[in-house]
């Protein structure tokens, strides 16, 4: 038998006797009823939700049972409530019922059988309402807590509702983005295909889209839309919106990766089959000085410059490729920012670049070998300087600190990459220098990644080029 706690709220002390009466004669459930005649107790009582259920008189000396249970609910009140009247009344039935009552109840008709109706009805529907409204809660916390972009927009997909990630993927809060169209924020070129599937009431699963934001500039992202169409309620549209930069950014760096390796396995195999013939060549070359033949002195000084010049370019190969032995000290990664421009200092006078810094006012303390980073920082540099014609370029460099991990960022306005060049970018030996070996990147590339540190670059035909390091704040 299921114990019930139930607390009558009545002025009239016969009336709570006489339904306490028939309360206890229900056998389906064993019942402890407790009386209040007291508006401002009986309000603290249903606030509390220590009830199972609550029956209120609908005369209650200057209130109503009404404006009782408007209160109540007002102030917490969850637990199934019942109105108690003298006589029946229409319009008091629906206004209880629209103001929250489970039940409404004559005085006059009452008996233990239809109380026991009433309450086995009103638990049963407060057990329903319960589980949809810990259901709702649920899922609610999931739809504000989501870190992708949830919303519904209406039929012409104007937006109706969003979460909160809509701040980091538009830059707007979800009350800023009422009534604006999600075409407002999708890129000229990608918009003709959404406005064909959404005209046609077409889903749209996982298209790769670019979103467009004034705050927050250009995103990769990937659009789902789905339309629902359900009889008589007004049409809607559901989506959600995936930012794509995180998985670009594992497969850049899984590229990096590769292209490493690849560097690496090329390396050892040339590295071995040039160093034998050279072998060769050097013992064959003591020959021939033992023999002091003078007329061939002058071939003999080419082939050892030439055996030297290989030895080098072989030597240079394997520093570009081998795993690289760290030296860590705990530095002001600022400070080596610093030092590095004005080694630099000479190449951007001479080139007359003008330069801009911003720096954070408070040290930055990383753990880097100091020499091996400040080559990679270096050779950035370097390149971005050579890639800007003298007099008009402008090359920006600074360090800053997110949640998640502080950046080098070198800026130029020189040529910039095609497009077509940026996904070679890191391959060995691939240059536009004239007389460069394409092993440059790949070094600085090397260092970064033994640093446990990446390197993404964002360039536009003559616009320039950015590149930008980041070291996680492990």
């Amino acid at each position: 038998m299921h114990d019930l706690k139930i607390l009558i709220i009545d002025d009239d002390e016969d009336d709570y006797f006489i339904t306490s009466q028939y309360l206890e004669e229900i056998t389906e459930f064993n019942i402890t009823c407790n009386w209040c005649f007291k508006i401002e107790e009986a309000l603290v009582k249903l606030a509390q939700n220590n009830y199972d259920a609550y029956f209120i008189d609908y005369r209650l000396g200057a209130e109503t049972g009404l404006e009782v249970l408007k209160e109540a609910i007002s102030k917490g009140c969850v637990k199934p409530v019942i109105l108690l009247t003298g006589k029946g009344n229409a319009q008091i039935d629906r206004l209880a019922v629209e103001n929250g009552a489970y039940d409404y109840l004559i005085k006059g008709e009452l008996n233990a059988e239809i109380l026991e109706r009433s309450l086995r009805y009103a638990l049963e529907r407060f057990k329903s309402f319960k589980l949809i409204n810990d259901n709702e809660k649920k899922y609610r916390l999931l739809f504000e807590n989501a870190i992708s972009f949830i919303f519904t927009c209406d039929s012409a997909l104007n937006f109706t509702e969003c979460n909160p990630a809509c701040t980091y993927l538009l830059g707007y809060k979800p009350e800023e983005l009422k009534n604006k169209s999600l075409l407002d924020f999708i890129s000229a070129k990608d918009q003709p295909i959404i406005k064909e599937l959404v005209n046609e009431k077409k889903n749209i699963q996982n298209l790769s889209v670019e979103l467009v934001s004034k705050p927050l500039g250009t995103m990769l992202a990937n659009l789902s839309i789905a339309y629902f169409d359900i009889p008589n309620q007004q049409s809607y549209w559901q989506g959600i919106i995936l930012d794509e930069t995180i998985r670009t950014q594992a497969e850049q760096a899984k590229l990096q990766k590769e292209k490493l390796e690849a560097t690496y396995r090329l390396v050892r195999t040339l590295a071995h089959e040039i160093r034998n013939p050279l072998a060769n060549i050097s013992l064959s070359l003591d020959g021939i000085e033992e023999k002091k033949i003078e007329s061939q002195n002058l071939f003999i000084d080419i082939i050892k410059r030439s055996s030297a010049r290989i030895n080098s370019i072989i030597t240079e190969l394997l520093q570009s490729s081998k795993a690289i032995e760290l030296k860590l000290e705990s530095v002001d990664i600022v400070e080596v920012v610093k030092d590095v421009i004005e080694i630099a200092d000479d190449r951007i006078k001479l080139k007359n670049i003008a330069v801009e810094v911003f720096f954070p006012t408070h040290p930055i303390i990383k753990n880097v070998d100091v020499e091996k980073i400040s080559i990679s920082i270096l050779n950035l540099i370097l390149n971005a300087v050579e890639a800007m014609e003298a007099d008009t370029g402008k090359l920006y460099v600074g360090v800053k600190q997110t949640l998640d991990c502080t950046q080098i960022l070198i800026k130029d306005t020189g040529s910039g990459i095609s497009e077509e060049n940026l996904k070679k970018l890191f391959e060995p030996y691939f240059t536009t220098k004239k007389n460069g070996m394409g092993l440059g990147l790949v070094s600085t590339l090397n260092i970064i990644k033994s640093h446990k540190a990446d390197i993404k670059v964002e360039s536009k035909e003559n616009a320039g080029t950015t590149f930008i390091i980041s070291f996680p704040n492990l």
